[in-house]
C-alpha cells in the first residue's frame, strides 16, 4: 500500500509541475499537450495561452465563417470571445505579436478578400483592409521578411502578391506578375541574408529583390513545410498531396530527391 501511495504521489507531482504549463492551468482538468497534438493536425484550430500564461485558450474557425476563443475552466471550455460578422469562410488566421510591442494580435484572412487584425488583449478591431478591395484571398503568411522590428503580412489576393507592413499597414510591394497558390511559406532556404516566399505551386521568390529564384515544373504539394532532411545545411521543402503522398524537394540542388 505504501508503494502504491508513493507512485500516486509521484504521478500527481509530475502532472502539477510539468514544464510549459501556464501558471494556474494545472487547476483545469484538460491535457494541453494532448490538445496541442490535436490542434496541430488542423490549420484553423490553435491552442494558446491566455492572461499572460495563466490560462489556456482554444481558438478555432468554424464552417460558417465564425471564429471562437474558448477558455479552459474546471467545468469545460467556456466562450471567451466570438467573431461572427466576417461574412465568409476563414482562409487562415495567425496569433502573433506582429507589431513587436509585447501584445499579441490575431490576423484573419477570409476567402472573400477581407484582412483584419484584432488585439488579443481586449479583442478590439485594430485594422481592416478597407482600401484594398480584394475579391478573394488565396493564401496568406505572416513573418518578418525585411529584418525591421515588426512583421509583414504576405497575401496572395486576386493572383497578386502583396507585402503589407504590420505596424503602419502600408503596402511595401505588389507583384506585377500573377501567381497561383493555396499555401505560402516564408523561410530562408539558401542561407543568404533574406527570407524567401515559397508558394506550394512550385515557385520561390526572393524577398529583397522580389525576383523568382526557382520556378519548378510541378507543385511542391498541397501542404508544405521546410526542414533540412539531407543535413546539408539547406532547408528542403516537404510537400504532402491530397492522396497523402509525400514529395521532398532539395532547394540547393533544385531537384526532387524523394
Amino acid at each position: 500500500m505504501r508503494s502504491i501511495k508513493i507512485v500516486m504521489l509521484t504521478v500527481l507531482i509530475c502532472l502539477l509541475f510539468r514544464p510549459g504549463l501556464p501558471a494556474g492551468a494545472k487547476d483545469v482538468e484538460i491535457d494541453p499537450y494532448e490538445m496541442q497534438s490535436v490542434c496541430g493536425r488542423f490549420q484553423l484550430a490553435k491552442l494558446i495561452p491566455l492572461d499572460n500564461g495563466h490560462a489556456w485558450g482554444f481558438v478555432y474557425a468554424d464552417v460558417y465563417g465564425k471564429i471562437f476563443v474558448k477558455r479552459a475552466t474546471q467545468k469545460g471550455w467556456k466562450t471567451d470571445w466570438e467573431l461572427v460578422n466576417l461574412g465568409a469562410k476563414v482562409r487562415n488566421f495567425f496569433i502573433l505579436d506582429i507589431e513587436n510591442d509585447g501584445v499579441q494580435e490575431m490576423v484573419i484572412a477570409t476567402m472573400s478578400g477581407r484582412l483584419l487584425i484584432y488585439s488579443m488583449g481586449d479583442y478590439r478591431n485594430i485594422w481592416e483592409n478597407l482600401e484594398d478591395d480584394f475579391t478573394s484571398i488565396e493564401a496568406v503568411a505572416v513573418k518578418n521578411v525585411d529584418n525591421d522590428p515588426q512583421m509583414e503580412i504576405v497575401v496572395l489576393a486576386d493572383k497578386k502578391i502583396y507585402i503589407i507592413d504590420a505596424l503602419d499597414k502600408s503596402r511595401q510591394w505588389i507583384s506585377s506578375r500573377e501567381f497561383v497558390a493555396t499555401e505560402i511559406l516564408i523561410d530562408n532556404i539558401d542561407k543568404d541574408d533574406q527570407q524567401e516566399i515559397i508558394l506550394n505551386t512550385g515557385i520561390i521568390i526572393d524577398t529583397k529583390f522580389r525576383n523568382v529564384e526557382i520556378e519548378w515544373n510541378r507543385p511542391f504539394g498541397d501542404k508544405i513545410l521546410t526542414f533540412d532532411i539531407n543535413s546539408d545545411g539547406y532547408l528542403d521543402i516537404i510537400g504532402e498531396f491530397s492522396d497523402y503522398s509525400i514529395l521532398i524537394f532539395d532547394t540547393y540542388a533544385q531537384r526532387e530527391v524523394w
